[in-house]
């Protein structure tokens, strides 16, 4: 019961990993039995305060009965284990509607000792060499975060300073903490020379090992009316990471006006609103890498980043399976409610009409089950991202298994950038872990 899994985005299932997803991220490390202890109390504490059992019915339900005829079995219920099979994860909505968050635990925070500043971005940290004399031995960092620099929403930059035996520590995200780091000094020394950033500690990996999960589906608009629902089933084929997991939602999308006629009641420019449902797939891992850098040393200048998509043969292949299941899924008869008549009486077989699924976007090659060249030209056209962007300030390259960023003081990073794979499904939970 050990590391993993989150919310998803919004709502979602709530799901925890196999064992081995923290510290060393599969480089072999162990955890002390009192790590352990203090992984899995802390994830408790977050899961009593944060989720909730979902009422699962419509698509979703569907969606379970379907998973369970493609074979993702066994039937699992509601739990946030991450185990082979079917199951219905938890909520951050509770019985009345009202989303929950991070900003929750706030209220088991010390209020004297919480300062926030609203409309602050941090634009760098301030970093200085440590004096020789002080340093006692030829090991210690050279330099050590002193304070941060921010600005307003008024662009005007202040300073935070530390207090004596004060951190720094860095939760802007898996695309904005290696940012900061490079916009500071930490980072590839030629990179940073080239943009005219004083090097404060050569750090190649800051912005390297960039992972996101790819994700690819099908998206239909079904026959019947259905709810509007984020991720609250999962099929897991396999725990431990071998295999794609299976999700799905159902949301309201805005079709383009240019595609529906006028009339006497309908602004020609007034879009049309359809329920549209999608069945995905998003491959575990993922070893492809990417790679984050700036593209100027203006802090307000989005940085840039690849995550290479597909660049390992093994993620590809794990999409084919993948996209292979989610068709499987398509093709149960839970699913034949939500096809549409096609064609006339007459074009069907023995009087009746066609019935199949009104897609939207690209369809699956007919020959799915059999060519897995055309599966994965399918996988690299549709791929998109599942937002579980990781990597970047990867534990063992740029933080240590404590996270303080190696080669200085005072500095540390919390956050999805030190995984160097996605714990579970969605990694919110385990974020909101690290910081309590």
């Amino acid at each position: 019961r050990v590391l993993g899994g989150g919310t998803a985005i919004n709502a979602g299932f709530y799901s925890r990993a196999h064992p081995g997803w923290f510290h060393g991220h599969g480089e072999g490390a162990e955890v002390p039995d009192w790590d352990m202890r203090l992984v899995n109390s802390s994830y408790e504490w977050v899961e009593q305060e944060l989720t909730f059992q979902p009422e699962v019915h419509g698509w979703q339900a569907a969606v379970r009965a379907a998973l369970l005829e493609a074979n993702v079995t066994p039937w699992n219920g509601f739990t946030v284990e991450h185990v082979t099979g079917t199951k219905i994860g938890a909520t951050t909505f509770d019985a009345s509607g009202r989303r929950h968050s991070a900003a929750d635990l706030l209220a088991f925070a010390r209020p004297g000792r919480l300062h926030v500043a609203v409309r602050a971005a941090v634009t760098r940290v301030i970093i200085n060499p440590i004096d020789p004399a002080a340093r006692r031995g030829r090991s210690r960092p050279a330099v050590a975060a002193v304070g941060v620099v921010y600005q307003d929403r008024l662009f005007q930059l202040h300073h935070a300073l530390l207090r004596p035996g004060g951190e720094v520590i860095l939760s802007a995200g898996t695309l904005g903490s290696p940012q900061l780091l490079l916009l500071s000094g930490v980072g590839p020394a030629n990179d940073l020379t080239s943009l005219g950033i004083p090097v404060s500690v050569d750090a190649p990996d800051v912005g390297k090992h960039m992972f996101d999960n790819p994700r690819n589906g099908i998206s239909i608009i079904p026959s019947v009316p259905i709810d509007h629902s984020l991720i609250q089933v999962v099929g897991i084929p396999s725990a431990n990471g071998t295999a794609s997991y299976l999700e799905a939602a159902s949301y309201i999308v805005p079709v383009s006006p240019m595609l529906r006629p006028a009339g006497p009641f309908i602004s020609p420019t007034s879009p049309l609103y359809v329920t549209m449902a999608t069945i995905m797939e998003k491959v575990p891992g993922p070893l492809s890498e990417g790679s984050l850098w700036l593209s100027s040393p203006n802090p307000v200048e989005t940085p840039s980043v690849r995550f290479n998509y597909f660049s390992r043969p093994e993620d590809l292949a794990q999409c084919v399976v993948g996209v292979r299941r989610v068709a499987q899924v398509l093709q149960s008869r839970t699913m034949d409610i939500f096809r549409s008549s096609v064609g006339s009486a007459s074009q069907g077989r023995r009087g009746h009409a066609r019935r199949d699924f009104r897609i939207v976007g690209a369809t699956l090659p007919l020959d799915w089950s059999t060519n897995n060249t055309s599966v994965a030209d399918f996988c690299r056209r549709t791929v998109a991202t599942l937002w579980h962007y990781h990597g970047g300030c990867v534990v063992g390259r740029v933080v240590d298994k404590d996270f303080r960023v190696m080669g200085t003081q005072s500095l540390r990073v919390v956050d999805g950038s030190t995984f160097s794979v996605t714990p579970g499904t969605n990694p919110q939970a385990t974020v909101m872990m690290m910081g309590s």
